[in-house]
């Protein structure tokens, strides 16, 4: 309930600095959704570079609704698709020399038809997951609260912090009965250095905490299924296979990144990324027990260069990822009194996800009330996954690609945006040791089976969405949709946007679009 609260709060806090709203509103908004912003992103993850991402202040309240289904989706283990009512307040405040931003939301909905997993967060634990063959339909609620402020110490020195907390619920009303309830805490430390007032490097440390309880109870005394722990390409922990329902995960996170960007983001920008994490899966009903350790290391790393003449913005970037998984099973001797004594551990599971890609964009404001543009993405994605015991192996790679045309134009104090967007994905290489998939006919390798089929697809993307955002209404439509050979995806919202007014506003230059 307290969560609640926050968030209400969060929204008053937006809505009390409605009395400062200039005329220029319209323009403001223009500056925050060019399509340069999405460039250089990374670099502004250090909080110490965040006083200069954007020149003019801006706070948003979004209510809306989100729908998506896939006819194919990717793994059986997230769900066919989603419905989901959200809200959530953004905010970017230059005050004083300080320079203030936020973010707090709420989603409630339902995930539908989530097969062959009982835990959330999928995509952090995979492997090491909680799941029966029976699912069904999960319903959902989280928080998410994030805030952070940067402060020149002098002309050159520049501290910066920022801080988030995500927390969800997850569980069904039918039989098998999840209860799953995580918290995600992070942190993040930086600093930056005006070299020439003109070139800004930065450093920043990261930190994180997470935990998950993961309850299961099961009330049909006629037909109860099997629970099992899952340890990879649709192997189990066949001794704890049952009616061991109850596990928590917790772990933590450290991480650093150094970035460059000049302070009007023109020229070159790079940023360069790295995080560890490590999380244990603990059996509650087996005394506490350590199952198994998963650790994973992420590199990111993008160089793109911008530039603009007040009318004509433009620019390109290199951009890469790395994401590793390393699983660890512990292994126990004889339970005496329900106490497993650990004798030995091995590391069975690992796995790489690789991507690197290019993007490129071009955006040209018309005299002041109209825009154009467009923005060019390829990729190469590369995935591996293997366990040792018994010897499986997975290899995937893909090529994607991607093209988005975007329109805007002002009519009196009213913006009207639209975009269009394809996409194309194809397989370029299936090289597996996948005569597994056929000779294990266990209930956990269907799953494995369904994937290792959906990543061999060649899939194709279409979609358009438009906006409208009104100053003497002060509010902004959005409708977006997604059409694809696999997926259909829906998004509807309603925004209203409040601009801060800067005491200082006659220091910084003025979006051309005015």
């Amino acid at each position: 309930m307290k969560k609640k609260y926050y968030f209400m709060a969060m929204i008053i806090l937006a809505t009390s600095h409605v009395g400062a709203q200039e005329a220029n509103l319209v323009g403001k908004v223009f500056e925050h959704i060019l399509l340069r912003d999405g460039m250089n992103a990374s670099v502004f993850l250090n909080p110490a570079m965040q006083s200069f991402h954007y020149q003019h202040s801006l706070n948003t309240l979004n209510v809306g609704y989100d729908y998506r289904h896939a006819t194919t989706p990717e793994r059986w283990e997230e769900g066919d698709g989603h419905s989901r009512v959200f809200a959530d307040v953004d905010a970017y405040l230059h005050k004083g020399k300080a320079t203030l931003w936020g973010n707090a939301y709420y989603v409630n909905g339902s995930t539908r038809n989530v097969r062959y997993n009982e835990t959330t967060d999928f995509d952090l634990l995979y492997p090491y997951l909680m799941a029966d063959t029976v699912g069904g339909k999960t319903q959902q609620e989280f928080y998410h609260f994030m805030g952070g402020f940067s402060y020149p110490l002098d002309k050159k020195w520049t501290i910066g912090a920022e801080g988030e907390y995500t927390a969800r619920m997850e569980y069904r009303t039918r039989d098998p009965r999840p209860k799953n309830l995580t918290g995600d805490l992070r942190a993040k430390v930086g600093i930056s250095y005006l070299l020439g007032g003109l070139h800004s490097i930065g450093a920043a440390v990261t930190a994180r905490k997470y935990k998950q309880t993961n309850e299961l109870k099961l009330y049909n005394e006629v037909s109860v299924p099997t629970i099992y722990h899952l340890t990879g390409l649709g192997n189990d922990y066949y001794r704890f296979r049952g009616v061991n329902t109850s596990t928590y995960y917790k772990g933590y996170g450290v991480g650093g990144m150094l970035t460059y960007s000049q302070k009007d983001q023109r020229g070159w920008f790079a940023q360069a990324e790295y995080e560890y994490t490590n999380i244990d899966k603990i059996i509650s009903t087996l005394n506490e027990l350590p199952m198994a350790t998963l650790e994973s290391d992420r590199f990111h790393g993008t160089v793109g260069y911008l530039m603009n003449d007040g009318h004509q913005y433009y620019g390109a970037n290199l951009d890469g990822e790395i994401y590793r998984k390393f699983g660890t099973e512990n292994i126990f001797g004889t339970a005496q009194d329900n106490i497993y004594p650990q004798i030995a551990s091995a590391e069975f599971y690992t796995s790489a996800q690789s991507r690197i890609g290019m993007e490129t964009f071009y955006q040209n404001v018309l005299s002041g009330k109209s825009s154009c543009g467009g923005k060019w993405k390829l990729a190469y994605m590369g995935y591996s996954e293997k366990y040792q015991e018994p010897y499986r192996r997975l290899r995937y790679a893909a090529v994607a690609t991607s093209l988005l045309l975007d329109g805007k134009v002002k009519v009196g104090k009213c913006l009207l945006m639209a975009n269009v967007h394809g996409g194309y994905e194809w397989a370029i290489k299936k090289n597996n040791d996948d005569s597994f998939l056929s000779e294990d006919n266990s209930a956990m390798m269907q799953p494995i089976v369904h994937t290792n089929e959906y990543l061999a697809m060649t899939v194709g993307t279409w979609g358009r969405m438009w906006k409208f955002l009104c100053w003497s209404l002060v509010s902004f439509c959005h409708s977006s949709s997604c059409h694809g050979s696999t997926t259909i995806t829906s998004r509807q919202l309603i925004r209203m946007p409040w601009l801060y007014r800067q005491a200082f506003a006659s220091k910084r230059n003025d979006i051309t679009l005015k």
